[in-house]
């Protein structure tokens, strides 16, 4: 079975704005009835998060009355250095966005990964360092940070100070994302994953 969760993530939130704009949003879903304004044990990996509210009908695009009671199913706010990746899913292939060329990060027959994925997965440890995490194309030699890759799968990895995971939600609307996308007033990439 395991536990399926949205992420929407904010790329170009810096870590000093990043409490402030979660505060934000949290605010505008619990007015909204999106979510409760009382953090509860609902999601995996963190002490709390937000139950969805009676009106959370208008964050997804085909509500499901199951998710009510289930124990993993709330809404978990992380406003700290972070990186977001899909779970259990197909890395890459990435294009460079120089150049325009593509990098296998995993060996199409036996889905492992490939050598490349070792110069993402070492900016994905330098960014939680707090070091520089630029990874240089194989190709045409020019350095992207991570966030400008663009992922050639619905399951994107990104980096960031400001993240929203939805718990085993339904999918989310891409009205109510462009709602949170124009809240925040950056630019957002939506994971989808699972554990």
């Amino acid at each position: 079975m395991g536990d399926f969760f949205q992420i929407v993530a904010d790329v170009e939130a810096s870590e000093a704005e990043a409490p402030a704009l979660a505060a934000s949003v949290v605010g505008w879903l619990g007015d909204s009835g999106i979510i409760t304004g009382e953090q509860a044990g609902c999601v995996l990996g963190a002490a709390a998060g937000y139950p969805p509210g009676p009106g959370y009908a208008a964050a997804v695009t085909d509500p499901d009355e199951l998710l009510a009671g289930l124990k993993v199913n709330g809404l978990q706010v992380s406003a700290t250095r972070s990186v977001f990746v899909p779970g259990q899913a197909v890395i890459g292939p990435v294009t460079c966005p120089h150049c325009g060329r593509d990098v296998e990060l995993q060996d199409p027959a036996d889905g492992t990964p490939t050598t490349r994925w070792k110069l993402f997965s070492d900016a994905l440890g330098n960014w939680m360092a707090g070091e520089p995490s630029e990874v240089t194309c194989p190709y045409c030699w020019q350095a992207a940070g991570l966030n400008d890759w663009y992922w050639g799968v619905d399951w994107p990895v990104a980096v960031g100070f400001l993240g929203f995971t939805f718990w085993n939600w339904p999918p989310l609307s891409s009205s109510f994302i462009a709602q949170v996308q124009e809240r925040l007033g950056h630019r957002i990439v939506v994971i989808k994953g699972k554990l």
